[in-house]
């Protein structure tokens, strides 16, 4: 038999994989228009690298300024990988290592572990590092270094800056921002220190002087709003003291006014690093131990005297005998909220918040009860909402009776629609993967077709001129093809995303309807939101729709 020869084989090629790109850049420190650019200089390095690479589209574009690379914490990584969760990413590409992140542990992690587990491709361009491509132990070593290396220099960068802060604090020097209500600061030889600020001052006089005359918070509240004493958000804005005509005033709230109270800078004394207190490494601020905090005293003027800070100080002792600082009893263990991030007023929209109430019986029994109450209830400025609050005792009878009656009126079995849901999706799956093994059959027949064009050019059977109108008539219908392939493989994408999320939604339900109980979880996942009217009327939109269930299919 004669040999057939090489070039005239048919050229098969593997389905053109195509990657959907996040590209993400991150800078520390926010200080103007030289750091915007340096952050769009990021960007456009990764632009300029993907536009070499046929198989790669740009989903999106993730930024952190200001933000550390010590902690994973940040709103646009954070971002991004809901969309990696999502499988709306397959690759994510930076500039180099250090944009990603300075915390060799956990980036290396990412890299080593989380990123191979999800199927998504990593790429640093200036390091050179393509998880794709790593061929040996010798480039994991590498990537590792460069990593360690990234966290020393952030720890040291830590080091140094808590350093010069203590060495500032040990000087007197304020190293707050906005100084506090009462004060102003100025810069003195490189130093920050806090003057008396005379009209402010008087206010701050006269609210240690109606608490200790036997005012509590919410007259002392109406009177400021008598008077019109601007609160000190728009004080520090505008710079006015008092409220002019036809601008609008606004109440003081309760926990500005007990802030003003105990806060000892008010007798000249400054305290500083005890709640600002980050990890290098995590980042999150915690408590700091008392015995590491910053106390200096008598580093500026007093606006009261320590007698009357001392005053008022024994009159919130007394009454918290029974409550810690977050105004729970510490005798009486609290109960899951149920209804946050869902619950609303009726009637101006602001989300609800819960209260508790502590009720001490003559047999020295303690009870601690619920309600939810709209912020804006009670108010005395124009911010004022008619809503009343619900215990969440009866507001937890309402939702399970409208939980009952949904399952009572749709006739709905969780654990059919689960497995309804399944088989569903596996049909629509079926389709569109046929779909794309077709394009796939139609982008082999391009490639064969001008593989054929070409040896004709190639034998003289067609000219240049032909054998490239031919390829360019190709290329357009090759890139038609591949359109198509991103959208149905985005297609695929959504459907297991609501796929999973019906499912989620489904077990959710039976998980409830089992035990007959709420939880926290329940209600996040059967409701998107429950508005709370006068009356006790409520009014429940549940997260998904019956109709979506019933169907039985997910939309194309």
């Amino acid at each position: 038999m004669a040999r057939t020869s090489k070039k005239k084989q048919e050229i098969k090629r593997k389905p053109v994989k195509i990657y959907y790109v996040g590209i993400y850049a991150r800078l520390s420190v926010d200080s103007g228009d030289r750091k915007n650019e340096s952050i769009e200089t990021q960007v456009e390095i990764v632009k300029a690298f993907i536009a070499q690479h046929d198989d790669m589209v740009v989903y999106g574009v993730y930024t952190d300024l200001g933000k550390t690379g010590t902690s994973f914490e940040r709103e646009g990584f954070e971002r991004m990988m809901r969309d990696v969760r999502a499988r709306k990413i397959d690759c994510i590409i930076v500039k180099d290592l250090s944009r990603f992140g300075r915390n060799h542990i956990e980036t290396g992690n990412y890299i080593e572990k989380i990123f191979p587990f999800m199927g998504v491709r990593f790429i640093a361009v200036t390091d050179n590092f393509d998880s794709m491509d790593i061929s040996g132990q010798n480039e994991t070593m590498s990537v590792n270094l460069k990593n360690l290396v990234n966290e020393m220099y952030a720890r040291d960068i830590a080091v140094k800056v808590k350093a010069s802060k203590r060495a500032k604090w040990e000087q007197g020097s304020y190293t707050g921002g906005i100084p506090p209500y009462g004060y102003r600061a100025e810069w003195i030889d490189g130093k920050k220190y806090l003057f008396i600020e005379e009209t402010t001052s008087d206010i701050v006089r006269k609210i240690y002087g109606l608490f200790l005359s036997g005012s509590n918070m919410n007259e002392i509240v109406a009177w400021l709003y008598e008077n019109k004493v601007a609160r000190p958000t728009e004080y520090h804005k505008t710079g006015q003291v008092f409220c002019a005509d036809g601008q609008e005033l606004f109440q003081w709230s309760r926990a500005t006014v007990r802030m003003i109270l105990s806060n000892p800078v008010y007798v000249g004394n400054l305290v500083q690093g005890c709640t600002c207190g980050k990890d290098y490494k995590t980042r999150r601020r915690h408590d700091v131990d008392a015995s590491d905090w910053s106390v200096k005293e008598h580093t500026h003027e007093a606006i009261v005297s320590e007698e009357l800070f001392l005053e008022a100080a024994q009159k919130f002792e007394k009454s918290a005998v029974y409550c810690n600082r977050d105004g729970f009893s510490k005798a009486v263990p609290t109960e899951e909220d149920l209804f946050t991030d869902v619950i609303y007023c009726g009637e101006c929209g602001s989300k609800m918040r819960r209260v508790a109430v502590i009720k001490k019986f003559s047999s020295r029994d303690m009870v601690r009860t619920y309600s939810y109450k709209c912020p804006k209830s009670g108010r005395i400025d124009s911010l004022n909402c008619p809503g009343r609050s619900i215990t969440m005792g009866a507001l937890t009878d309402i939702v399970k009776e409208t939980i009952r009656q949904e399952f009572t009126l749709s006739g709905m079995r969780p654990k059919d629609l689960v497995e309804m849901n399944e088989r569903e999706m596996e049909t629509l799956k079926e389709k569109w993967n046929g779909q794309l093994a077709m394009i796939e059959r139609k982008l082999e027949g391009i490639t064969k077709a001008g593989s054929e064009q070409y040896l004709k050019y190639r034998s003289g059977e067609i000219d240049e001129k032909g054998f490239r109108m031919a390829k360019e008539e190709n290329d357009k219908k090759a890139d038609s093809l591949r359109a198509e392939s991103r959208d149905i493989t985005e297609k695929l994408r959504e459907i297991d995303s609501e796929t999973a999320r019906k499912n989620h939604f489904l077990r959710t339900l039976m998980k409830g309807s089992k035990k007959g109980e709420l939880t926290a979880e329940i209600v996040r996942t059967l409701f998107e939101r429950i508005e709370v009217y006068p009356g006790h009327r409520v009014k429940t939109v549940f997260a998904f729709k019956r109709s979506e269930f019933l169907s039985g299919g997910v939309a194309e």
